[in-house]
């Protein structure tokens, strides 16, 4: 039985193939710009616990079933503490394809973790391929941080010189990294995730889950069609003139022209009004399901009382510590007043989750909140977004509780 959620996006997505299908159609004469892209897999040890049923093999075979066959190439890297396997771009094809998926399938776990010895072999294998008329780019995915071999012959300096060089390549071949954190247990080098992905023009996702996976997956593919543009056709200038038809041609008589207009038009009522039943589906799922998420990146806390300014020095906790609920007297512990544990704190459950937000209530009248220099109704709930302030001020200003919310 196919779970409430799943079902949800399936039969979405088949509408919505349906209803886009007028924009594809008109597109269908037109050539996509071939793409070049190179799947790297973190295959250390770690992602036995990260991802026990190998979904991530799955999802990356997945990905290849969505490019097209006969136009687009794909490579594979798989990496621990050295490159346990690696195959060049291959052009999709039927007898291709299954092989590719198939060693992605097989692949072996290893001991150690070098994110930047797995990116540099992607990139040198972009680099063997002519990038002119193709698009370039890397799928790279990882459950935890950089931990060479302290018994091997690479330092964990030379690794990080080794990072920032595959950084300033793609940059100079134009090619962005789309990676993916796999945060299971909290150990995630999110900052590492992020700078390979913003400084090529790629993007970075993260998640505790596994089960995430696949809907990473798409969102990069959709992400990625929506930047790959058509191949350009030629101007007017540049195209043959036509030859002039022979008299005899143009004296036969051509057959009447009988107009579509009447069946296209009932069709685009019939999609629009499939359309408006989805929405209205969407919203009954919204409002009865409640999805469930977890926490993400650290709150920045600082107590203020009104005669003690250092009372309590500025702390940060990650968030994830503490995974879908907490409060802000668990956060911070037993030196604020007990009338804080009413203070609710939960992952804000309509933003999408590589867009985290905090949404805190609280519907206790001694506490008052203040965001953007305005008193804010904590009893409807306050949303933060990553870089935002909420100041919880305890009876006419005794004390001030700062939370800046960091990822």
């Amino acid at each position: 039985m196919i779970p409430i959620g799943k079902f949800a996006k399936i039969f979405v997505s088949i509408i919505l193939a349906a209803v886009l299908s007028p924009v594809f159609t008109a597109k269908a004469t037109e050539e996509l710009i071939p793409i070049d892209v190179v799947l790297v897999l973190d295959v250390s040890r770690s992602m036995i616990t990260a991802d026990p049923d190998r979904i991530a093999n799955k999802a990356m075979n997945m990905f290849i079933d969505m490019l097209e066959d006969g136009r687009d190439k794909v490579g594979i890297v798989a990496y621990a503490g050295h490159i346990t396997y690696s195959r060049g771009l291959t052009l999709l094809c039927e007898e291709e394809t299954p092989r590719l998926q198939n060693s992605i399938t097989n692949l072996e776990y290893a001991s150690w973790t070098d994110h930047p010895l797995g990116l540099l072999e992607a990139i040198c294998i972009l680099y063997e391929e002519t990038f002119e008329e193709r698009q370039q780019m890397i799928i790279f995915l990882t459950d935890g941080n950089l931990n060479v071999n302290p018994w091997g012959t690479r330092t964990t300096a030379e690794a990080e010189y080794d990072s920032a060089l595959a950084v300033s390549l793609a940059q100079e071949r134009d090619i962005p990294i789309y990676s993916i954190g796999l945060n299971f247990d909290g150990q995630l080098d999110r900052r590492y995730t992020e700078i390979v992905a913003y400084e090529t023009g790629g993007l970075a996702f993260e998640t505790s889950n596994a089960e995430d996976l696949p809907d990473i997956i798409n969102a990069i593919f959709a992400v990625m069609m929506t930047k790959i543009q058509y191949v350009e056709e030629p101007e007017e200038d540049e195209k043959e003139e036509p030859l002039e038809e022979p008299e005899l041609i143009l004296a036969i008589e051509e057959p009447p022209y009988i107009p579509y207009e009447p069946l296209e038009k009932s069709r685009r009522i019939w999609l629009f009004a499939v359309a408006i039943i989805v929405a209205a589906a969407l919203l009954l799922l919204a409002i009865f399901r409640k999805p469930r998420r977890v926490f993400t990146g650290r709150l920045a806390i600082e107590v203020i009382e009104k005669n003690n300014r250092y009372a309590q020095p500025l702390q940060y906790k990650n968030l994830i510590e503490y995974g879908r609920y907490t409060t802000l007297q668990r956060l911070i512990g037993n030196e604020i007043d007990a009338v804080f544990d009413k203070v609710e704190i939960i992952p804000s459950p309509t933003a999408p989750s590589y867009l985290p937000q905090l949404l805190i209530t609280c519907k206790n009248s001694r506490i008052s909140f203040t965001q953007n220099f305005m008193e804010q109704d904590a009893a409807k709930g306050i949303a933060i977004s990553p870089g935002t302030e909420v100041t919880a001020t305890l009876d006419a200003g005794e004390m001030h509780v700062r939370l800046r919310y960091i990822v």
